[in-house]
Parts: structure tokens; C-alpha cells; sequence
């Protein structure tokens, strides 16, 4: 099937306006683990690829915490400072749990306010994906690709994931680094 401009517009918009929950999303209050997965749910129902997909599990917290990635929890509640769970579930997709902790360590031990570090992570984030579209029209021009012939519509995907598997590494590397 071909690939139009709009269709491709539309995918690209899709990605751009997917939501992400800010500091001031979470309750003062200490939560439950299953009012932190309703949290999840409700503010990024539109991340999910598919409907059935879960964005946050018990296993996936539980496993965090005894790898100590996130701080301990208080009893069963956990805190406003576990806003570390939207940090990670940020980075999630790309590190692994060891590199996402040895990431946070240093900011964990410096005392660093969270919330507004993560907040300026997620305008980071909005402002790069907003450039999204001026990068894939770019690649498209450069290389002069017909995205209604085939072989073009694959050059661009081949290039969008040999990039995305370039700045994984790149980001892979600095951790390293660091």
C-alpha cells in the first residue's frame, strides 16, 4: 500500500501529541501502587501501541524497587518522590534498568528537586518532538524520496531506525562516560 504525505503527517502528529504527566499531575498524597497504574492509565492512554498494552505493572515496580531504582517505598504508599517511576518510564524503552539507575544515582545522592528537573525534561521532550516533522521533511528532501514508491517509503524507515539506534547508542555511551 502506498504511503501518502498526509498519512505520513498523521503518524508524526500522533507521536508529537502523545501526553506525558508533569509534576503537577500527581497528588500531594501518598498513593497506592494501584492508584500510580491508574495515574499512568488515565494521563497516557494515548502512548499505548496497542489498547491492551500496559504502561506501568506491579512487576515492572516492584522490580525498580528492588533494584533499588527507585527509593524504597513507605509501607505500600508511595510518595511524591517516587516521580523517579515517570523518569524511568521515560527512559525505559531505550535503557536498560542497570543504566536508567546509574543515571539517577548521582541525581538521587545530590538531593536535586525532581519534580522540576522532570518537568524540564518533559519541555525538553515536547520542543524535540515538535521538530520531528521538519526532520523527517528534511531526510525526505535531501535524498529526494517519493514516499508513494516503495523503495522510497523504505529508505526513510531504514533511516529513521538506523537513527534511532544511533542516539540510543550515543546515550548508551555517555552513561558509560559519565
Amino acid at each position: 500500500e502506498n504511503m501518502n504525505q498526509e498519512i505520513l503527517n498523521n503518524i508524526i502528529e500522533k507521536e508529537v501529541q502523545k501526553s506525558s504527566i508533569t509534576s503537577k499531575d500527581i497528588p500531594d498524597l501518598d498513593l497506592y501502587m494501584d492508584q500510580i497504574m491508574t495515574l499512568f492509565d488515565s494521563h497516557l492512554a494515548n502512548n499505548k501501541k496497542n489498547e491492551d498494552d500496559k504502561l506501568l505493572t506491579k512487576t515492572m515496580i516492584n522490580n525498580y524497587s528492588k533494584s533499588k531504582v527507585i527509593t524504597q517505598v513507605k509501607g505500600k504508599k508511595y510518595t511524591k518522590e517516587q516521580i523517579q517511576m515517570l523518569m524511568i518510564y521515560q527512559l525505559k524503552n531505550n535503557l536498560s534498568i542497570q543504566e536508567i539507575k546509574d543515571l539517577l544515582i548521582p541525581i538521587y545522592e545530590s538531593n536535586t528537586d525532581l519534580s522540576k528537573l522532570y518537568d524540564h525534561f518533559i519541555e525538553i521532550k515536547h520542543s524535540i518532538n515538535q521538530q520531528l516533522q521538519k526532520m523527517i521533511q528534511q531526510i525526505i528532501k535531501d535524498y529526494q524520496l517519493d514516499i508513494n514508491q516503495y523503495h522510497d517509503l523504505f529508505l526513510l524507515i531504514a533511516s529513521l531506525s538506523t537513527l534511532s539506534y544511533s542516539l540510543n547508542n550515543i546515550a548508551e555511551s555517555i552513561i558509560e562516560e559519565k
